[in-house]
């Protein structure tokens, strides 16, 4: 009888120990490979690292078992999908980066040089212009007898930003020429001649921007081969910086000029109403004939800007008023927005403001108001008829307090041309306030 139930107990245990062993060594369940350990989860992690951009980093807790319940399927797609993205970024990078050749097409934007991570190379400066050179045009326009003016010429210096031929100038050349509407007088002819070409281009006046004194010309090259200079971005500019001015040959000269100097001063940057940017930086050299609309160039051979023949500084006229490269760069580009997007009837006073942080900055220094502090007010532009003139400090316009440029952008977006705006001002060389009002007008380009 004991015997007996030994022998039932026996084979009770031994059907466990079976059932036991069967259902926990199944083929879905791996007893030896703990969960931390590199079986197939570091498999796992190894393709999923193959997949991952080159500039990947993975950080040092990157070898611990995946806790984010994300599988091996999904984390090989999301790194595949990255190194996709990230092809398409550089490809799409080099569409929009630098030209090989410096250059852009008639309809797309101009050509900024990306400046390399290596420090540039000093170049002598008969180096310098001839790789300049072949750029600078010389400029002729001729202007009709009117009843105030007889028929006469103005030579002047551009630079060509585009090999299918965009050149760029001193709009202040043009000044006279211009109409009312913005386009050049019924009998005014312009030439364009650069250096290698016989003949000269019949050129057209595409665009133009007052404040900036930016113009654009167009030409039409033909078969012919232009040599065109692409605009520097650099922030380099700064006081007592070697330059040169390379202007366009005078007559009965064989090749332009090379005129050296350094910058003088740079003035705060700021803001204008339309939101575009507004610098400039003065030079020792002379405004002579030639150097309106010619390139100033530092000792790397970097185009910084082109030189102004605004009569805005007639009074200094000793020096050169230059317009940075990143300036132009972003006018231009807004030239040919609003040229290939007709009609554009946009409403201007005529100003442009410090930026904020500037702004601030001297509010605190001098315990001036705050308020927006202007910096250039264009010649005949409403807010030059109504009195207000650089260095006022605009406190509210139509009544509303005026302390930030997006205050003054947003007033001049709710007023359309002809529309009366008055303005009260703190003029702090006489210590009073006024209030000046005038009817806007509209912008031209």
């Amino acid at each position: 009888m004991f015997k007996q139930l030994i022998k039932a107990k026996f084979i009770v245990v031994l059907f466990l120990l079976v059932f036991t062993c069967v259902s926990g060594c199944g083929p879905g369940n791996n007893l030896e490979v703990p969960s931390g350990s590199s079986g197939l989860n570091e498999s796992a992690k190894t393709e999923t690292r193959k997949t991952l951009p080159v500039s990947y980093e993975p950080s040092s807790t990157g070898s611990g078992p995946n806790t984010s319940g994300t599988s091996e399927a999904e984390l090989t797609g999301k790194t595949e999908t990255t190194a996709e993205i990230t092809d398409l970024s550089n490809k799409s990078s080099n569409i929009s980066g630098d030209d090989p050749t410096g250059t852009v097409t008639p309809a797309s934007r101009p050509n900024i040089t990306t400046d390399s991570e290596q420090a540039p190379v000093a170049l002598d400066w008969t180096e310098i212009f001839e790789k300049i050179n072949p750029s600078v045009a010389s400029v002729r326009l001729k202007i009709p007898a009117s009843a105030l003016y007889q028929e006469r010429e103005e030579i002047f210096s551009g630079l060509l930003i585009d090999e299918e031929g965009l050149l760029i100038s001193s709009y202040s050349m043009f000044a006279k020429a211009v109409d009312y509407r913005g386009i050049l007088m019924e009998g005014a002819t312009v030439e364009v001649y650069i250096d290698g070409h016989t003949k000269p281009f019949p050129a057209i006046l595409y665009g133009f921007d007052v404040m900036s004194d930016i113009a654009i010309l167009k030409i039409d090259p033909d078969s012919s081969k232009l040599i065109a200079q692409p605009l520097s971005r650099t922030n380099e500019v700064k006081v007592g910086l070697p330059i040169g001015v390379i202007t366009s040959p005078d007559t009965y000269v064989m090749q332009g000029s090379l005129i050296p100097g350094y910058i003088m001063s740079v003035q705060v940057p700021s803001l204008r109403e339309n939101g575009l940017h507004y610098e400039l930086f003065v030079s020792d050299v002379p405004t002579l004939n030639k150097v309106p609309g010619a390139p100033l160039v530092d000792e790397y051979g970097r185009v910084l800007g082109i030189c102004s023949a605004s009569s805005q500084y007639s009074y200094l006229d000793y020096r050169t008023y230059i317009v940075p490269a990143p300036i132009i760069a972003e006018v231009v580009d807004y030239i040919i927005k609003v040229v290939e997007n007709p009609p554009v009837r946009a409403a201007t006073l005529g100003i442009a403001v410090m930026t904020d942080e500037f702004a601030a900055l001297s509010s605190q220094r001098y315990d001036y108001p705050i308020g927006l502090y202007v910096t250039c007010v264009q010649l005949n532009s409403p807010a030059y008829i109504a009195g207000l003139r650089a260095g006022d400090i605009i406190l509210e316009i139509n009544n509303n307090k005026a302390e930030l440029t997006e205050d003054l952008i947003e007033a001049m977006n709710k007023m359309s041309i002809g529309s009366y705006c008055v303005m009260k001002i703190y003029r702090p060389s006489e210590d009073t306030e006024f209030a000046f009002s005038s009817y806007l007008q509209q912008a031209r380009h």
